[in-house]
């Protein structure tokens, strides 16, 4: 199966800091085997599909093969071994950079509907000519919401604040709680497959 397994720089994993052989002269990695009997979140060796992208964003991806009996989690999927294929050379500072920007323009809308239903259109409207995360935090800043719309004014103000010092992961994060917020856990489930398919489309992944 082929999927997807974000590293820390050097191909390091950023959890266990192992570190995962690399693909050399166009040639896959050496396979990491795991050890016993493969258990999900345990022992096995862990990966993501695109869908699962989102929540494991890291320094490098990289396109993995995984083999043996794949196992699928709630975000993940792992299996007894895998073993590093290419790295997706798309991802790099740039586009998490550009990941983290959308992300906060997401939470942004959610902001602004949360305003819409509160019955400020009028700051609702302000709120969305922002598009920057530096002029979204200073919105934020400067409205004064109705009270039902205050916490997700804050919520999308702290996305556009990590979003501006390049924390993708948690801008994404904020943006799907954001969603939740205004339209339930639905919602939030919307949000992540709208960041799984940005990613999918951006990065030119196998789905």
């Amino acid at each position: 199966m082929i999927a997807y397994k974000f590293l820390c720089a050097g191909g390091l994993g950023p959890f266990s800091r192992y570190a995962w052989p690399l693909p050399r002269a166009e040639r896959p990695g050496a396979w990491v085997i795991a050890a016993g009997d493969a258990t999900l979140c345990a022992t096995a060796v862990h990966g993501c599909r695109v869908a699962d992208l989102p929540w494991w964003l890291q320094d490098e991806l990289w396109e993995a093969e995984f083999d043996g009996a794949i196992a699928t989690g709630r975000h993940k999927i792992s299996a007894p071994r895998a073993r590093l294929v290419r790295r997706v050379e798309g991802w790099d500072a740039g586009c998490e950079q550009r990941f983290a920007d959308a992300c906060a323009r997401r939470a942004r809308d959610h902001a602004a509907t949360a305003l819409e239903r509160a019955g400020d259109s009028r700051s609702a409207t302000a709120l969305r000519e922002r598009a920057t995360p530096v002029d979204i935090v200073r919105a934020t800043r400067e409205l004064d919401p109705p009270e039902t719309a205050r916490v997700t004014v804050a919520m999308a103000g702290d996305g556009a604040t990590r979003a501006r010092n390049g924390h993708a992961i948690v801008a994404a994060y904020i943006a799907a709680q954001t969603a939740a917020r205004v339209g339930g856990p639905d919602a939030a489930g919307a949000e992540r497959a709208w960041q799984s398919g940005w990613l999918g489309s951006e990065l030119r992944l196998r789905s």
